[in-house]
């Protein structure tokens, strides 16, 4: 059995109480304190994230635009410098590969961010698309570390230790000089999979763990596991590959047609993409139930018709009810339904797959038993 891998915040995990677990090859902390206390910090205050786990690839070269834009759904000629752009990557059959965020450095230089746990089956896809393109990949993953910091105090504290001027914009991104030893950059992204306003960083690890340091003891940032970012995570309505999405459902089903760009000249997977037998739909519960909508929950009609499935459920204690992500027969999406939890019935309410953001303004999305999820 291989060694876990570990992340840039290893040390720091090991002494300050993280409860761990393997996620993708990586040691993770689930948690320091509490996912409810790591959850409210990041909602009230700053969550800091190791998110080092993430695949980090450059890619360069004379056809590496043309590369990753047959290589994903969005449309990458509308990337300018300085930006990034979230998008899905098909196999031919138009189930979802993976989920990326892919930033334009340059005219022939992009960075591309893929998810963990697909990091081995991903690079054999990059390996086999690019053989064909005067583009190379180069894996940063265990050069560069990656962290977020998340919440509605975050871009203003980060801005002011890292002496950035002007915000940037939503899905923008910059480099930072920080008067450091090392020459590799640091970029710092206006993203986040929290659904809080924040940036995550990207460069080496040790300038990446003083920073860290300095937002703990100088600005009352909160350390966080994977735990509380799930539920973060799950409340904006963001996919997780593997539970949400995966290469069995299309981008038309999972709500994503929105960076699929069926007006481009082609991609791989475009002829399947918009293939549409199920509908991922948000469920919520009765406030104050405590009902906990687990993954593979059956989802039932009126009549007690299995109709779907739950992929992704929670309690939210900010929203003091259930929670779930799930998929239906498109014909229900409008339909009030129930779940079936340990042999008995609850009623949910439909509406879109997410719940709460705070991204630009802050938006609860209030559920109706009628409500049409589109």
């Amino acid at each position: 059995m291989s060694e876990l891998k570990e992340p840039i915040s290893h040390y720091f995990n090991q002494t300050n109480g993280a409860r761990f677990a393997d996620f993708g090859g990586w040691k993770m902390p689930t948690f320091y304190s509490s996912i409810i206390e790591e959850h409210k910090a990041t909602r009230e205050h700053i969550g800091l994230f190791d998110v080092s786990h993430m695949g980090r690839w450059l890619v360069s070269g004379k056809e590496a635009l043309s590369f990753l834009n047959d290589l994903v759904t969005n449309d990458l000629e509308t990337l300018f410098a300085g930006s990034g752009i979230y998008t899905a990557m098909l196999n031919e059959q138009g189930g979802i590969i993976d989920d990326l965020i892919i930033y334009k450095i340059g005219d022939e230089e992009f960075m591309l961010v893929n998810n963990a746990g697909n990091h081995d089956i991903d690079t054999a896809w990059y390996e086999k698309q690019i053989e064909n393109y005067d583009a190379e990949m180069i894996d940063m993953t265990e050069v560069w570390g990656q962290i977020a910091v998340q919440g509605p105090m975050a871009k203003r504290v980060l801005e002011e230790l890292l002496g950035i001027d002007e915000p940037l914009e939503y899905f923008g991104f910059g480099i930072v000089d920080c008067d450091d030893d090392t020459e590799e950059p640091l970029i710092i992204a206006a993203t986040g999979y929290t659904g809080e306003e924040g940036y995550e960083l990207y460069g080496d690890p040790d300038v990446l763990m003083d920073i860290w340091e300095d937002l703990i003891d100088e600005h009352d940032a909160t350390p966080c596991g994977l735990g509380s970012r799930d539920l973060l995570r799950l409340e904006a309505g963001y996919c997780l590959h593997g539970n949400d999405i995966d290469t069995k459902t299309t981008p038309y089903e999972a709500g994503l047609s929105w960076v699929t760009k069926m007006d481009k000249e082609d991609f791989i997977g475009k002829s399947a993409a918009t293939r549409k037998d199920k509908k991922l739909i948000g469920l919520a519960f009765p406030e104050g139930d405590k009902i906990i909508p687990r993954s593979h929950t059956k989802v039932l009609n009126d009549a007690g018709e299995e109709i779907g499935e739950v992929t992704s459920g929670n309690f939210s204690s900010m929203l003091n009810r259930g929670i779930a992500l799930a998929y239906i027969q498109p014909e229900y999406q409008d339909a009030q339904v129930k779940v079936l939890i340990r042999d008995k019935e609850s009623v949910a309410q439909v509406g879109k797959p997410w719940f709460f953001r705070n991204i630009g303004s802050k938006q609860i999305q209030e559920f109706k038993p009628s409500a049409i999820a589109s």
